[in-house]
C-alpha cells in the first residue's frame, strides 16, 4: 500500500468515527435533552457537522483530480454552514430567550450564499472570502459573547445563592478555543496549494486527524455541560409598601440565621426578598453597599458559618459526613463547599476537622 493509499484508509477510518461520534450525540440530545432553545441548536449543529465528515468519503471516490478538488472545495464551504450553526448555538446559550429559531437562522445566510455561488460558478475566490469574514465574525462573535457573560455572571452573583446549574463562565473558554481553532484551520488552509490529497509527508493527516479527534472532545464536552446548564430570568418585582424598606440590617440578618433560609439550595435574591417581607432592591442595595458583598457571597457567609458551628460540635461517634454537612447548610454541591470553606477559612473542612480533634 502506498503512502496516498494508507492516508486515504486512515483519513476515512477517523472520520467515519467522527460521524458516528457526533450523531450519536445528536440523537442523544434529541431523546434526552430537548427543553431549551440552545439544546435543540446544539442537536440540529451536529447533524449538520457528521454530515460534513461525508466529504472524505466522497472525494477519495472521485477519480477525476480536478472534479475532487471542486467537491472537496464545496464540503469544506458546508463546514462553514456548521460554524454558522454553532454561533447560532453560542447565541442562543448566552442569549436564552431573546431570539426566535428563525432569527437565529440568519447567521447562516452568508454561508449558504456562499455555498450556492461556489457550487454554481466554481470561482476560486469564494473560498478564501468566506474565511476571512468568518475569522472577522468569530472575534466580534467572541467579544461580544465573553461581555455579555461577564454581565450575566454579575447579575448571577447578586440574585443567586448557587451558581452550579446557571454559572456560563465555562462557555468562555469553549468560544475562545473556538475562535482559536478557525485561526489554525485559515493558516493551515494557506499552507496547502491543493485540497485533494496527495501530500508528500504526514502532515495534513496529522491536522485531519486532530481535527476529527478535537470536534469529538469539542462536542462531548459541550454537550455534558449543556446537559445541565439551567436558565436564570430575572423578574422585576413592584415594591408596593414603602414601609418594608424600612426593616433594618440588624433584623435581615437576624431572621436569616433565625429561620435558616440560606439552607435553601435553590434561593434567590428574588425569594429571600419575599420571606423577609421586603423588596429585591432594597435587599439587593443592603447586601452590595452595605455589606460590600454579592449575593452569592452574602448567602454562602451563612452556610460556611453554620459548617464551621457543624463541624466544632462534630464528634468521633457521629455518623453525619462533610457531604451531608454541605447539603445541609445549603450547598447544591461538595466541591463548591470544599472551595468556599478553603477559600474562607485557609483549610479544608476535613483537615480542620483534623485540627479540632486533635486539640481535644
Amino acid at each position: 500500500m502506498n503512502s496516498e493509499s494508507l492516508y486515504i484508509a486512515l483519513l476515512c477510518f477517523v472520520s467515519g468515527i467522527a460521524q458516528f461520534a457526533l450523531m450519536g450525540c445528536g440523537i442523544y440530545m434529541l431523546r434526552h435533552h430537548f427543553t431549551y432553545q440552545f439544546q435543540k441548536v446544539f442537536a440540529i449543529t451536529l447533524f449538520l457537522h457528521s454530515i460534513g465528515f461525508f466529504n472524505n468519503f466522497l472525494v477519495v471516490s472521485c477519480g477525476d483530480l480536478s472534479c475532487a478538488d471542486y467537491l472537496n472545495t464545496l464540503f469544506l464551504l458546508f463546514d462553514y454552514v456548521i460554524v454558522g450553526g454553532y454561533i447560532a448555538f453560542g447565541i442562543s446559550l448566552v442569549f436564552p430567550n431573546r431570539y426566535k429559531l428563525s432569527q437565529l437562522l440568519i447567521v447562516e445566510i452568508p454561508y449558504v450564499v456562499a455555498m450556492a455561488l461556489f457550487a454554481i460558478t466554481g470561482s476560486p475566490e469564494v473560498f478564501p472570502a468566506t474565511q476571512i469574514f468568518t475569522l472577522v465574525t468569530c472575534l466580534i462573535i467572541m467579544v461580544y459573547l465573553q461581555y455579555s457573560i461577564k454581565k450575566y455572571t454579575d447579575m448571577l452573583n447578586n440574585n443567586v445563592s448557587n451558581l452550579e446549574y446557571f454559572d456560563l463562565r465555562w462557555s468562555n473558554i469553549v468560544v475562545t478555543l473556538f475562535f482559536v481553532y478557525q485561526l489554525l484551520w485559515y493558516a493551515d488552509s494557506l499552507s496547502q496549494q491543493d485540497w485533494f490529497v496527495g501530500q508528500e509527508g504526514d502532515y495534513s493527516l496529522i491536522f485531519d486527524s486532530a481535527y476529527c479527534l478535537v470536534s469529538i472532545a469539542f462536542v462531548i464536552y459541550v454537550m455534558h455541560k449543556i446537559i445541565t446548564q439551567k436558565v436564570f430570568v430575572l423578574r422585576n418585582q413592584v415594591d408596593k409598601d414603602p414601609y418594608y424598606k424600612t426593616l433594618s440590617a440588624k433584623d435581615i440578618e437576624f431572621i436569616i440565621r433565625e429561620m435558616r433560609y440560606y439552607r435553601d439550595s435553590t434561593l434567590t435574591l428574588q425569594k429571600l426578598a419575599q420571606l423577609l417581607g421586603t423588596n429585591r432592591q432594597y435587599l439587593s442595595n443592603y447586601i452590595n453597599q452595605e455589606r460590600h458583598m454579592t449575593f452569592y457571597e452574602y448567602i454562602n457567609e451563612f452556610r460556611l458559618e453554620e459548617a464551621k458551628i457543624m463541624l466544632e460540635s462534630k464528634n468521633s461517634e457521629s455518623q453525619q459526613s462533610l457531604e451531608d454537612i454541605a447539603v445541609l447548610v445549603g450547598f447544591n454541591s461538595y466541591s463548591t463547599f470544599l472551595r468556599s470553606f478553603k477559600s474562607k477559612y485557609g483549610k479544608t473542612p476535613s483537615k480542620y476537622l483534623f485540627e479540632m480533634s486533635s486539640c481535644v
